[in-house]
């Protein structure tokens, strides 16, 4: 919060200061740039604030549910970057420089006072999708993938990820996903949101 303390003599310039002040503050709330940066290998960095981004997902695709062996018996918590999400909130579309980072967590059974179910474990690594219509201008939907696993026998996680290649991920986002390659479909946050400014479920 900017505080401004005026003395009678400094009424004006401190009426044109908080102008100022409120342009800026808000600026920087409806146009915050993309977190994707890059080092000198061309490897995108992985932000280390992703956890105070929005939440926008989550889903778990277990084994039990798919004839003993899914194709990733996993648990996924998806977070979409701040400037981006006040993008599509007011245009439903999904900007240059939109950042989606997927945590990944094994997915294990347990029993509690709500009934049997599934929980996340620990996180075996964070994956994502960068939109950017120059730097992929070549691939679908202008979207690079990246991945950043857990290091073998360590606590740390792969801390830069090379673009995966299209092969890779970008199949199943051509073939499934309702909305730009998003899957939105299992996201009410971005689908209850999309051009419509709502940061909450609408009420009576």
């Amino acid at each position: 919060m900017i505080k401004i303390i005026c003395s009678q003599s400094t009424k004006l310039a401190c009426l044109l200061a908080l102008l100022t002040a409120s342009v800026l503050n808000t600026t920087y709330a409806e146009d915050l740039p993309s977190p994707a940066k890059f080092n000198t290998d061309n490897e995108l960095i992985l932000p280390l604030n992703y956890r105070e981004w929005v939440q926008v997902g989550s889903n778990v695709s277990p084994n039990e549910l798919n004839n003993g062996k899914a194709p990733f018996n996993e648990m996924r918590t998806i977070y979409m970057d701040r400037g981006a999400f006040q993008h599509w909130k007011k245009t439903g579309k999904f900007r240059k420089g939109t950042l989606l980072l997927k945590e990944v967590m094994s997915a294990e059974r347990y029993k509690g006072l709500t009934g049997s179910g599934y929980a996340a474990g620990d996180v075996v690594a964070v994956a994502g999708m960068l939109k950017d219509s120059e730097k992929f201008a070549n691939e679908p939907g202008n979207w690079g993938f990246f991945r950043y696993p857990k290091l073998d026998n360590s606590e740390l996680f792969q801390k830069t990820s090379k673009q995966f290649p299209t092969g890779k991920c970008s199949g199943c986002h051509v073939s499934g996903a309702q909305d730009d390659m998003v899957f939105t479909q299992h996201y009410p946050v971005l689908t209850d949101s999309k051009g419509t400014g709502r940061v909450a479920v609408p009420v009576e």
